[in-house]
C-alpha cells in the first residue's frame, strides 16, 4: 500500500522474513518478544516497524492531506477524519490517566495542558502515534513538519512520558 511513496522497504506491519535482520531488538526491564514470529505477525499492539526516514515521510504525507510529493495515496477527507479528536478530554486509562484525544489511530494534540507524545506546546491540529521503545511519530499540518523519534528501550513511566514530552516541545520550539 505505502509502495507508491517509495517506502516500501522502510514501513512494515509484519516485517517480511528477508528483512528481519534490519529490525532492532526492543529492551526493558519487562521481557520482551523480539523472536521473527512476533515481528512477522503484524499485530495490532505492537506489530509495525519502520525506520526514521519511512515513518517521517509518512507522516508527512498524512500531514499534507493524503499527498506526499506527486503521489495522492489518501482523500483529504479521510485524513481529516482520521485525525479528528474522538474521544475528547476522556482519560486514557492504559496510559497514566493523560487524555489522548484518540482520532482512529493517530491521538490529537488538541487543547489538553498535557498529552503524551505530542508536547505540551505543539499546535492543536499535531496528530501522531506512538510505538514500544518510547518512539513517537507526528505531523503538525499547520506548519508542515513531521517527525520521528525512535528508540528500542521500554522505559517506565514516567520518566517514558516526560522524555517523550521533552523531545516533542523541543522540536515544537524549533519550528519557525
Amino acid at each position: 500500500m505505502i509502495e507508491p511513496l517509495g517506502l516500501g522497504r522502510d514501513v512494515y506491519v509484519g516485517v517480511p522474513e528477508d528483512q528481519q535482520v534490519r529490525c532492532a531488538d526492543t529492551y526493558g526491564p519487562e521481557a520482551r518478544d523480539n523472536s521473527a514470529a512476533f515481528r512477522s505477525a503484524g499485530l495490532p499492539s505492537g506489530g509495525g516497524y519502520g525506520t526514521a526516514r519511512g515513518m517521517a515521510a509518512l507522516y508527512q504525507m498524512l500531514g499534507h492531506a493524503g499527498r506526499l510529493g506527486s503521489v495522492r495515496l489518501f482523500s483529504p477527507r479521510l485524513i481529516a477524519y482520521v485525525a479528528r479528536n474522538h474521544t475528547a478530554e476522556a482519560p486514557d486509562l492504559a496510559m497514566t490517566g493523560i487524555p489522548m484525544h484518540r482520532g482512529l489511530g493517530p491521538h490529537v494534540r488538541g487543547e489538553s495542558d498535557r498529552i503524551r507524545g505530542l508536547g505540551t506546546i505543539g499546535a492543536p491540529v499535531t496528530f501522531g502515534h506512538g510505538g514500544v521503545g518510547s518512539s513517537y511519530s507526528w505531523t503538525d499540518p499547520s506548519s508542515g513538519v513531521s517527525f520521528s523519534y525512535l528508540t528500542n528501550y521500554v522505559s517506565p513511566d514516567p520518566w517514558h512520558s516526560m522524555r517523550l514530552d521533552r523531545v516533542a516541545n523541543l522540536v515544537h520550539a524549533a519550528i519557525d
